[in-house]
């Protein structure tokens, strides 16, 4: 028989042949318990990933201690012990682990015990999992998934040769979802999918991204094999794709990014595409927007500057700051409140306005993090505002990268609670760049937040069909008329009726209304006859520094006109 004495004399190189296996199972780490002398042996990737330093240790709980979280060492320390005694050996314990990077993850154990027979030996085979880690396929499409696109752009950097990152999004895929259903589409996906498989080389590489997005690395690529390629991407799907003997056309919207030589980051490359591609969706009818030549600062590309925000975010948010405009009662002029506004300065290039940077941040992994610092930093700075101004409220922005996210609720929660700001006085503002976001997942999101006694907002309502399908679906309390509307309303019947009709409908549904772009006396006058409850703009202040804010405050709580 070929299994006997198959480790005969291979005794010695059992520990390599295990390393070795580890190393094959990615996000998953071996980690052995000889029962008899209750002595464990860690892999090298597992002493790697959380900080071991010996390969054979005794003191196994002990370490063990200092990985699991403590609010879950109750379940290790009681689930261990039973598996060591062969029970549950076919259920899998997770408990949260914290690597060299100080992170916590959330880690399945799976176990089972293996004997050796000829010297009644036994062994508990523990694998540690990482759940946090996403996968490297897309279940739906079997193209490469998001999280390999980022691992895959990190290689391609650090090629050191030219290459391109191309982003499309299926245009008016909510539409087919609601006409056809969700089982069609999957299969359109799924169908485009496999036609651009069809389109790879060597050189090139799809992904699925979110939703109907799709992204592409073309490797060794000028702006000629750019521009061919997405054309021939376009040409196919003009074509028509067949599900269930039906022929569907599809249109698409693209941006991309050239790349020469960078070191920067994997995810700054990617928001800078999405950000083409939000421009090609929303004002350029889907064609092809290409970042180098969209992003300007003094009529040349500026994609240092870009990068340089870009990795101030990720040092903690170094030159970002916190200004405050005030928002003030219609009648009196009075301040109620104020919306807190990011703001970015760094030398050499001075103070950059946020129109720069904000739109392509807000499609940026990194957003999550600068939302979560403007949130904190906005309730530290005017929690003591309370004392002289009990109904002050302060806005706050929130993203749908922030909205997005499973932490984003225990985050709000924990920066009211570190700060002692009273949760009523907060309000959380929407923007229209949540309209991708699932309506059920934003109306659970809204509904969580007001149970704590947050305040929820639309902002810029009007500007887009999302908002007002987000403020019938969502129960907000406030929406917030975009300047545009204010902007030489005295001139236009048509603008007078929009206004009239908002805020007649906001105060007949128990929302409030506040009316953004009140440059001057004339308009305030004017604007009173339509009963909005709140106004912002320059004529009562122009965004300032905390230190301001105090000021216009304490001064009898009556702007500075």
């Amino acid at each position: 028989m070929r299994e006997q004495g198959f480790w005969q004399d291979n005794a010695n190189y059992i520990d390599s042949v295990m390393n070795k296996l580890n190393m094959l199972a990615e996000d998953t780490y071996i980690y052995i318990l000889h029962l008899e002398q209750d002595v464990a042996w860690f892999s090298e990737t597992a002493k790697t990933y959380f900080g071991i330093n010996d390969t054979y240790v005794s003191d196994h709980y002990e370490i063990m201690r200092g990985i699991v979280h403590p609010d879950d060492w109750w379940e290790y320390e009681e689930g261990l012990p039973e598996r060591t005694q062969g029970k549950n050996l076919d259920r899998e314990l997770c408990v949260r682990m914290k690597g060299t990077s100080g992170e916590y993850h959330m880690f399945s154990i799976h176990t089972d015990i293996v004997t050796d027979v000829k010297n009644a030996q036994e062994y508990l085979l523990i694998l540690l999992h990482n759940e946090n880690v996403l996968p490297r396929i897309d279940a739906l499409t079997d193209l490469y998934s998001q999280a390999r696109f980022v691992a895959d752009l990190d290689t391609t950097i650090g090629n050191k040769e030219p290459f391109a990152v191309l982003m499309i999004k299926i245009e008016r895929f909510t539409n087919l979802n609601i006409i056809y259903g969700t089982e069609f589409t999957n299969q359109i996906l799924k169908e485009t999918a496999l036609q651009f498989i069809y389109m790879m080389d060597e050189n090139s590489a799809v992904y699925r991204l979110d939703g109907p997005k799709f992204g592409f690395i073309l490797r060794r690529c000028d702006r000629e094999k750019l521009l061919t390629f997405e054309q021939t991407l376009r040409d196919k799907l003009a074509k028509g794709i067949y599900v269930n003997n039906r022929q569907i056309t599809l249109k698409v919207c693209a941006g991309a990014i050239l790349i020469e030589q960078y070191d920067g980051e994997a995810d700054s490359i990617s928001s800078k595409a999405a950000y083409a591609l939000g421009h090609s969706e929303v004002e350029h009818q889907g064609k092809l927007i290409i970042f180098n030549d969209e992003v300007r600062t003094s009529g040349n590309v500026d994609l240092d500057l870009m990068k340089v925000i870009h990795q101030s975010v990720r040092e903690g948010c170094k030159g970002f700051y916190v200004e405050y405009q005030p928002i003030v009662d219609s009648m009196t002029g009075r301040i109620v409140g104020a919306e807190a506004l990011v703001r970015w300065r760094r030398e050499p290039y001075g103070t950059v306005p946020p129109g720069m940077f904000i739109e392509w941040m807000e499609k940026d992994p990194g957003m999550y993090e600068l939302g979560n610092y403007v949130l904190q930093t906005a309730l530290r700075e005017t929690v003591g505002l309370l004392e002289i101004l009990p109904e002050f409220v302060i806005n706050v922005n929130v993203s749908a990268r922030q909205m997005e996210r499973e932490e984003f609720r225990a985050e709000v929660l924990h920066i009211l609670e570190q700060t002692k700001f009273p949760p009523s006085h907060l309000c959380l503002e929407l923007t229209e760049r949540c309209k991708d976001m699932p309506l059920d997942v934003i109306k659970k999101e809204v509904e969580f937040f007001q149970g704590y006694g947050i305040r929820m907002a639309m902002d810029d309502y009007g500007t887009g069909s999302a908002s007002s399908g987000i403020v019938l679906y969502a129960p907000m309390d406030e929406i917030k008329l975009d300047m545009s509307f204010i902007r030489g309303i005295t001139e236009d019947a048509k603008k007078q009726a929009m206004v009239k009709s908002i805020v007649e409908f906001a105060n007949s549904s128990g929302m409030s209304t506040c009316l953004e772009g009140v440059e001057n006396e004339e308009i305030q006058n004017y604007l009173r006859r339509y009963q909005a409850t709140w106004f912002q703009g320059y004529y009562y202040s122009r965004p300032v520094e905390i230190g301001k804010l105090w000021e216009l405050v304490r001064g009898l709580r009556k702007v500075e006109k």
